[in-house]
């Protein structure tokens, strides 16, 4: 049976922005926006500080996927 490849629903060029390639990733959009807030109220109704930790990571800035190069 051939190997099948899960495609990415938002490649670069759809979105006009770059993917996120820092090691704990950022949010580049508004769903993922809100489940990682979704994680969040999660992570603090549980008192799990290592995920809100991780979450606060996520949601704070800087991101270099979020500047455009701007050509000169």
């Amino acid at each position: 049976m051939p190997r099948t490849e899960a495609v990415p629903s938002n490649t670069a060029e759809e979105t006009g922005k770059g993917r996120c390639a820092c090691i704990i990733a950022h949010p580049q959009d508004d769903d993922q926006r809100a489940r990682v807030r979704a994680a969040l109220d999660n992570a603090l109704a549980t008192n799990d500080a290592h995920a809100v930790l991780v979450v606060c990571m996520q949601l704070l800035p800087p991101c270099p996927a979020r500047y455009e190069v701007v050509a000169r």
